[in-house]
């Protein structure tokens, strides 16, 4: 009988631990490496270190631009999951407006476990999307780029949709743009901010310490210095064998 049950607990024990390891190998993502312009398109050629003669611009549904809602020194985008146009346009010269024969346009957070928003489908004609990391990020990004060497662009546009969550971390846009063969420039940004809720609450007793506050900045309801409880795989490890030993 006692080697039964000793049976029946290794057995028990090998299932928990596999559980446990399959969960932990199931977070894990496979890193695809966001293209970019010098390495993938001209690998021996650096940008340019003047001032380019593009900029980047986001819309709302109404049309207005975000630089027209500024908020400490930046624009923002809303809460709620909305839906914004990304504008990158040629700056206007005595010869016209400038033009540009390629393009890839990245959207990150600064948070690496957040989301970034995505990419409106269908795309526009003659571009194509990537979903890959910047610099080992832990969230997954997009990344646009015209797919075709055939087009001249002044002006492109493309549909972007804010993230669920509110807020949700600053947010920038990022374009690298070819202007022709082998001349191109890095880094035309845009960053978006955001407005913390107001939080709503009383507390009594107060805090000797102050409110505290999320990863975002924004004031919560609960007291500076109350500790968090943080279970990592090797606790989750530990805590399940011991419910095992206690129950048999």
């Amino acid at each position: 009988m006692s080697r039964v049950l000793g049976t029946r607990r290794y057995l028990l024990l090998l299932v928990c631990i596999l559980a446990v390891l399959g969960i932990h190998q199931a977070t894990k993502v496979v890193r695809i490496l966001c293209p970019s312009v010098e390495r993938d398109w001209y690998p021996s050629v650096k940008p340019q270190n003047s001032s380019p003669p593009y900029v980047l611009n986001v819309t709302d549904d109404e049309g207005r631009s975000v630089h027209e809602d500024r908020f400490n020194d930046g624009p923002l985008y809303g809460p709620g999951q909305r839906t914004y146009t990304i504008s990158l346009n040629g700056t206007h010269t005595g010869n016209g407006t400038e033009k540009f024969v390629g393009f890839m346009i990245y959207v990150y957070n600064q948070f690496e476990d957040e989301e970034s928003g995505h990419f409106v489908k269908p795309l526009p004609e003659g571009v194509s999307m990537t979903e890959c990391h910047l610099n080992a990020r832990s969230y997954i990004n997009e990344v646009v780029q015209n797919s075709t060497n055939n087009q001249e662009w002044s002006s492109f546009q493309i549909k972007w949709k804010s993230p669920t969550k509110y807020p949700a971390g600053k947010i920038t846009l990022s374009a690298s743009v070819v202007k022709e063969h082998g001349v191109y420039w890095d880094g035309i940004s845009l960053t978006l901010n955001y407005v913390c809720p107001t939080p709503g609450c009383y507390l009594p007793g107060g805090c000797p310490h102050g409110l505290a506050r999320t990863k975002f900045g924004c004031i919560t309801c609960e007291c500076a210095g109350a500790a968090g409880l943080t279970v990592q795989f090797t606790s989750t490890l530990l805590i399940m064998l011991t419910l095992f030993y206690n129950l048999v």
